[in-house]
């Protein structure tokens, strides 16, 4: 019973708390980060932009995958459950 809890914190929770926080610091660098190009590039505002777009992407991704994984294995789950369950007289 401890592993079932433990593969479902670390298969199914955790990659869905990383791609909150993936997608959280994200929109935290996009609204609070300051840039200052250099001597090649001096306005680094579209870099910005697409660095948070990836990062979000990513995050979005991650918990889209873990979710569709959590679906198929309760649907398994159910499914399983009711094959075992004994026939209704």
């Amino acid at each position: 019973m401890m592993s079932e809890r433990v593969r479902a914190v670390l298969g199914v929770w955790m990659p869905l708390v990383l791609g909150l926080l993936i997608i959280g610091t994200a929109v935290n660098f996009y609204v609070n980060s300051t840039l200052v190009g250099g001597f090649l590039e001096p306005d680094l505002e579209p870099w910005r932009l697409v660095c948070s777009a990836g990062a979000f992407v990513l995050g979005a991704i991650m918990i889209l995958s873990t979710y569709g994984r959590f679906k198929k294995a309760r649907e398994a789950r159910m499914e399983e459950e009711l094959r075992a369950a004994p026939p209704k007289s």
